[in-house]
């Protein structure tokens, strides 16, 4: 018994550390071990064009993967992946069908590689988005009487969709109140619209209309002419 207990613990710290090493090198090699799957993945089209997506079909992919089993368990777990659409649809409105290339498909981890995509083809509703230059209008309340307001830039580019171009005409800031508000006052407002805009915020200065300083400017004019 004393001979099997000597076997067992003797040197047992050394005995621990190779056990260790062994399992860690097992837990590397398990990880590092390639393997291919075929996961059902929910994607999201992504427009890289003037152009936004109205709706798609289907709405899962099953894709093909290959790369590290840790890595595989990771992307069939995710909710949801980007499928990068061209720049050529901006040419392309309504419902078209689009190829589903591997490249396209993002992953957020880089060892894992597409094989293949079932379906091939995907059906996309795209609406062609145009430029648009309109005026700001800085949505103020509580501003003195003859008060100048200045918006700068006063005019902003707008992005929206082909057909509702016309509806546009101006884009306001979000509202505020100057009651009580010492001028001139200088504010960063954003603006409010459904559609983008650029840029997204503007400076409105407000000021009180000087009347002495204008009437002794004109005066002065006056009496140049005069002279």
């Amino acid at each position: 018994m004393k001979k099997v207990y000597r076997v067992l613990f003797n040197n047992v710290h050394y005995k621990l550390i190779s056990l260790l090493f062994a399992v860690l090198l097992w837990l590397l090699a398990v990880n590092k071990e390639t393997a291919e799957v075929i996961v059902k993945l929910r994607y999201v089209p992504v427009s890289a064009g003037s152009y936004r997506i109205l709706d798609y079909r289907p709405k899962m992919l099953n894709v093909e993967l290959v790369g590290y089993r840790k890595d595989l368990v990771t992307v069939g777990n995710l909710k949801q992946v980007s499928l990068l659409l061209s720049k050529k649809l901006s040419k392309s409105e309504g419902w078209i069908r689009v190829k589903v290339e591997k490249n396209n498909l993002i992953l957020p981890v880089e060892s894992v590689k597409v094989k293949g995509i079932k379906p091939k083809w995907v059906e996309i509703k795209i609406e062609k988005i145009v430029k648009k230059l309109v005026p700001v209008e800085a949505d103020l309340t509580g501003v003195p009487k003859g008060a100048t307001v200045k918006e700068e830039p006063n005019y902003v580019v707008v992005s929206v969709p082909e057909g509702k171009a016309e509806e546009v005409k101006s884009v306001k800031t979000e509202r505020v109140d100057l009651s009580g508000v010492k001028l001139p006052a200088v504010l960063v407002l954003k603006l409010k619209s459904r559609f983008e805009v650029e840029p997204e915020t503007v400076k409105v200065t407000v000021e009180e209309k000087n009347e002495g300083k204008e009437e002794a400017l004109w005066n002065g004019r006056d009496k140049g002419d005069s002279k």
